[in-house]
């Protein structure tokens, strides 16, 4: 069971490109269709020297441990019935042949004890293990630096020049997304995949946002850094913290439709589960902590103008969202 939840949910590596990552190659040092930076919600840091981002699941947790609570629940029920059912028409008498009642409870715990393995997968791809799974942008060092889920947090550490992203799509999924990919000496074998934090259909002209927002912090100079920092309106409330209630459901919202109310309003009974399911993901689990190695290449200067995380934010009335109407259709 997990090695096929790993499988549904976790890029394959150990594999050559495929024809799509070839034809939708993204390199480093060209423009995208869609020329235009956006962070997304996405950043947690950024400064002159690094930008750190969260994991493409992290905008979307809390539904897994949400079902799989839901489908526990289920378990328990059904398996309490079985048991205390017989036994108490059995203790009141009502029971035509109490020996066969209890025998038939007793066999049903069977099944539904195996069927459990099913809530508990859900819950643990998002439970009693990290927050989230963040990635270090480095402009100075030119290194990139990824808590890796499929590794339950061990680190990759690649040159940023020597990974090959590609905008491509996880099996029927309908939403498309970039993923970075350490190559063999060969430069045909994937060895490693991590994904950018946000993924969209692939007729969105919102899709390459967040693409060209690392891109371009990492190539551009820094009149181009001084001017994505400007974008960064809110952070990913996960520095040095757990998230609250209200910022769990502002996720939730946003998850399932928060820029169309009336989507978000008949998805309501979902963005409640959400809202509780991420709780219980954040408060069971391990914020990451960096190696002091990759921290020591991470220094900045306080006075950074470029500086942005809880405590520097731009005000909203300063920042104005990107027009991408010219790129409807490509």
């Amino acid at each position: 069971m997990r090695k096929f939840w790993h499988k549904l949910i976790h890029p394959e590596v150990n594999r050559p490109l495929s024809k799509e990552e070839r034809e939708d190659h993204l390199p480093q040092s060209k423009p995208s269709p869609i020329p235009v930076a956006w962070p997304q919600l996405s950043v947690i840091r950024m400064n002159s020297t690094f930008l750190e981002c969260v994991d493409l699941a992290f905008q979307k947790k809390g539904f897994a441990t949400a079902f799989g609570v839901f489908l526990g629940g289920v378990c328990i029920y059904i398996i309490s019935l079985s048991v205390f059912g017989p036994i108490k028409d059995w203790y009141e008498g009502t029971a035509s042949d109490p020996t066969f009642a209890l025998i038939f409870g007793s066999l049903m715990i069977l099944p539904f004890s195996l069927f459990a393995i099913v809530p508990i997968s859900f819950l643990l791809l998002e439970s009693f293990n990290y927050t989230h799974y963040p990635m270090i942008f480095n402009r100075k060092t030119r290194m990139v630096h990824v808590f890796l889920p499929q590794r339950k947090g061990e680190i990759l550490s690649v040159p940023w020049d020597e990974l090959y992203f590609s905008f491509t799509r996880k099996g029927n999924s309908p939403n498309f997304r970039v993923g970075g990919h350490k190559l063999a000496v060969d430069g045909e074998t994937v060895l490693e995949t991590f994904w950018l934090p946000t993924d969209d259909e692939f007729n969105s002209p919102f899709r390459f946002l967040q693409w060209e927002f690392v891109r371009q912090y990492m190539e551009g100079n820094n009149t181009q850094v001084a001017a994505l920092a400007n974008t960064v309106m809110e952070v990913a409330s996960v520095d040095g913290r757990r998230e609250t209630v209200f910022e769990s459901f502002w996720q939730a919202w946003a998850s399932f439709g928060g820029r169309h109310l009336h989507i978000a309003l008949i998805a309501s009974p979902l963005i409640l589960a959400t809202t509780i399911g991420r709780q219980i993901a954040m408060w069971t689990s391990k914020k990451p902590r960096w190696p002091k190695e990759i921290l020591d290449t991470c220094q900045f200067s306080p006075n950074d103008p470029n500086l942005r995380d809880r405590k520097h934010l731009v005000p909203r009335h300063e920042v104005t969202l990107p027009d991408v109407s010219a790129y409807t259709g490509r």
